[in-house]
């Protein structure tokens, strides 16, 4: 058996090899840096150490399964019958449950699967109401979301439950200039299910503010399948994936799939390349009333990233225009491990336990290049940073972040007569390490210290996130009433350790510093769901949730500086924060009756505790600078969601949908801010879209044994204007709405030869009108080319048309 194992991890990890890490960066302040991570075998060794692990595990769990079998037919069938009871809550939904306390949403798995290749994990959430999702490169480059008027590290994504959220930067991807780090893709989850505020606390997370996104793992199933596919499309772009279920072998299901896409992109000298590896294991026992689950997900990305252009400069050279690759360039390179092993437990009728163990890993490294030769014209003109112009020093940038995590989160469900009471928590410790080496010549040197150091920074962090909750499910009048109150407490301790840094010019600039915080809070949450009547039920919920601050507020306190008789002296400011925290206050109704189902609710979130940054009072210098609790705001909205299930009509089943979304937010306390200036109370913060709207028609049509499905999606997103980079405040600039209409259609073909069932060929017409339209921007400042400051865009992706072959054994 152990001959066994083996072969199966060496089959495991063919082809991922690499290195396994992360690396960090906060949103607002640049860390271009890298870690010195060049063993790749000592990296493969630990991979594969964790699959002998986890494969270990399941197969002896299995044996002592099969060796302790309950030979009690009648008690297991009884069992079978309470755990099908206890567990059909817990099914793949495709519609919100009218009894639902707090507002949610739901992908479901076939929209997941017959999602154009150009859609993404991050993207496909767009459909929904009161989120603006996006990518302004290919196979999710530079993926950017908002939800509910919050930023990226101010919502939680959760896959199987587990954190996805950067512990550092707080993004899930896309954080501190991590353009690339992708944790998962399509090819591995299932349905989506979207929890809009702050919800109960057996589903929210540590930066729920904004609400939490839970992607379902894709599962194996029970019957031998395969496929197979290849595919191609606009931008040169190739698809191709296989897929392997192995069916249940003495129970064991396991679920074994690859994808990769390489891409050119729709600017000039932007191309990308992603691999994706996936692996599900079922292993039932205790006749298959309980059992045990490991994913295993391992993406890696790289390719050139678009900075942004000035959009005069852009309106000038044609909308794919992008720099020349002897000027200016972007490369990162991105590689992102997920494991999980679960067990859930059946104990009794009354109760079901569970427990997941995980690690998460991410390694990234971007590689800048800044022609030296360039003038401050040229450079104000791309509108890039110009403080390398003739500086040869600052030539190339390797820019790293590296974070691990581990985790455990258990769980208990006691079932009794009138209410389901649930108890659990969530221990993790993350450890981080960001640098940035700059040099000359391509092939930089990573020198920490002594003659020669070209670290701009050299930073390490720590973190422990902690919570624990209880959370009550209580039924009245025979179920026409629940209500779910909660409680989670929650722990949080960061430090960051500086090592000593040289500046941009290559001269000494800060030395080693440390500095680390704690904080707690504790999250109480109520919802109320009444159904006077069989079709209609309404809902109110309340709800208190936490964001503890990112690393950049503890970096940020250190190395600060001011000059005492010509000499630069150096100190650390204080830091001294509570967490951010929102009062949510949520109404809604929702109606499903003859195919047709609606939900509108209106919310109201009280952002109180804002990080801001400002002078340290009496300090020598103003830029002394501390991150304290400061300004307050308001975040508010409605949403709304209609879909209709025609039925057959004409020729074919039709079903139409919509949903619109209001959403802003606005400061409302005055106060001042070292970056910001003077903020006053009625001011918009910005970035935030206030008007969006989808709407969509499913069609599917069978014959003989074909099977047609065509899809028609189309997303609106109103005028926004965008934040100043430096101040986070509106700009007055504001980026155009845009409206954008996507088109899929697919047909299975049986086929019965060799073992082939059949063929499923697909053709994609994502922005079928081919609009162009500016889904990311932001403001320049004034300079020597834009006096009055200017508009740097990101383009939005043109007329993308792809067509796919799969073949299904």
């Amino acid at each position: 058996m152990n001959n066994r194992i083996k072969q199966i991890a060496d089959y495991l990890s063919i082809g991922i090899g690499g290195r396994v890490g992360v690396y960090y960066q906060d949103n607002k302040k640049k860390r271009n840096g890298s870690l010195n991570v060049n063993n790749i075998n000592c990296h493969k060794i630990i991979f594969k150490s964790l699959l002998l692990f986890i494969i270990a595990g399941m197969m002896f769990v299995y044996n002592t399964e099969i060796a302790n079998a309950d030979s009690s037919t009648k008690a297991n069938a009884k069992k079978r019958i309470a755990i099908r009871k206890i567990t059909k809550e817990a099914k793949l939904k495709k519609k919100v449950p009218l009894k639902a306390t707090y507002t949610e949403n739901i992908i479901s798995a076939k929209t997941v699967r017959n999602a154009s290749p150009m859609q993404n994990a991050q993207t496909i959430l767009a459909s929904k109401p009161s989120i603006d999702a996006f990518s302004t490169g290919p196979n999710g480059m530079n993926s950017n979301i908002t939800f509910r008027a919050f930023q990226g590290d101010q919502f939680s994504e959760t896959f199987d439950g587990i954190p996805m959220n950067n512990p550092f930067t707080g993004y899930t991807t896309n954080g501190g200039d991590m353009y690339n780090s992708i944790p998962f893709t399509l090819n591995d989850i299932s349905n989506i299910n979207i929890y809009n505020g702050i919800n109960n606390p057996s589903v929210n997370s540590y930066n729920s503010l904004g609400g939490t996104i839970n992607f379902q793992p894709r599962q194996p199933s029970k019957h031998f399948n395969a496929s197979a596919g290849i595919g191609y499309g606009s931008f040169d772009t190739i698809n191709w994936n296989a897929l392997i279920n192995t069916g249940s072998v003495n129970g064991f299901r396991s679920l074994f799939a690859v994808n990769r896409q390489t891409s050119g992109g729709w600017e000039q000298n932007v191309n990308d390349q992603n691999t994706n590896f996936y692996y599900a294991g079922i292993l039932p026992y205790n006749s298959d009333l309980s059992r045990i689950s490991v994913y295993l997900i391992v993406n890696q990305n790289a390719g050139y990233q678009s900075y942004g252009v000035p959009l005069p400069l852009l309106n000038e050279k044609g909308y794919d225009y992008y720099f020349p690759l002897n000027d200016y360039y972007q490369y990162p390179q991105d590689t992102r491990l997920n494991a999980i092993i679960g067990d859930k437990s059946y104990i009794s009728r009354y109760m079901t336990m569970s427990a997941k163990a995980y690690f998460t890993n991410d390694n990234f490294r971007d590689r800048t290049f800044y022609n030296p030769n360039l003038t401050k014209y040229q450079a104000d003109l791309f509108g890039i940073p110009n403080y390398a112009v003739g500086d040869p020093f600052n030539t190339y940038d390797i820019y790293g972040q590296i974070t691990s995590t581990f985790g455990f989160t258990p769980e208990v469900h006691l079932f009794l007569p009138n209410n389901t009471l649930v108890a659990g928590g969530n221990v993790q410790y993350s450890l981080g390490h960001s640098s940035s080496f700059q040099s000359a010549s391509y092939s930089v040197p990573e020198i920490s210290s002594g003659q020669g150091q070209n670290d701009i920074w050299d930073e390490h962090y720590n973190q422990i996130m902690s919570n624990v909750y209880v959370q009550d499910n209580v039924s009245l009048f025979g179920g026409h009433l629940h209500i779910t109150p909660g409680l989670k407490y929650l722990y949080q301790y960061n430090s960051s350790n500086d090592a000593s840094t040289v500046n941009y010019s290559g001269y000494p600039n800060a030395p080693a510093a440390s500095i680390s915080n704690s904080g707690t809070f504790l999250s109480p949450t109520i919802g109320i769901n009444y159904l006077p009547v069989k079709h209609i039920s309404f809902y109110a919920a309340w709800g208190r949730n936490i964001k503890f601050a990112n690393i950049g507020a503890y970096y940020g306190s250190l190395g600060k500086y001011y000059y005492n008789n010509g000499q630069k002296t150096f100190v650390n400011a204080p830091l001294v924060l509570k967490p951010e925290y929102v009062n949510d206050y949520e109404i809604g109704t929702r109606y499903k009756r003859d195919g047709f189902y609606g939900m509108l609710d209106f919310y109201r979130e009280n952002f109180t505790n804002t990080f801001i940054t400002v002078m340290v009072p009496g300090a020598p210098s103003p830029y002394i600078t501390e991150t304290i609790n400061g300004g307050n705001s308001q975040y508010e909205g409605m949403e709304i969601s209609l879909s209709q299930h025609l039925g057959h009509l004409l020729l074919g089943h039709w079903t139409i949908y919509g949903n619109y979304s209001y959403n802003q937010a606005v400061f409302t306390s005055t106060f001042n801010s070292s970056y910001a200036g003077k903020i006053t109370a009625g001011e918009s913060l910005g970035n935030i879209p206030k008007n969006m709207a989808n709407i969509g028609l499913e069609w599917g049509y069978k014959y003989i044994h074909q099977h047609i499905k065509a899809h028609l999606s189309s997303k609106f997103v109103g005028s926004y204007f965008i934040n100043e980079s430096q101040t986070g405040l509106s700009s007055g600039l504001a980026v155009p709405p845009y409206f954008i209409m996507n088109l899929g259609v697919s047909d299975y073909i049986p086929v019965k030869a060799s073992g082939l069932k059949g063929i499923k060929v697909a053709l994609y017409v994502d922005n079928i009108f081919n609009r162009e339209y500016y889904p990311q921007a932001y403001a320049i400042s004034s300079n020597s080319v834009y006096p009055g400051g200017a508009l740097s865009v990101l383009p939005g992706m043109p007329r993308f048309v792809f067509a796919s072959a799969t073949l299904k054994f």
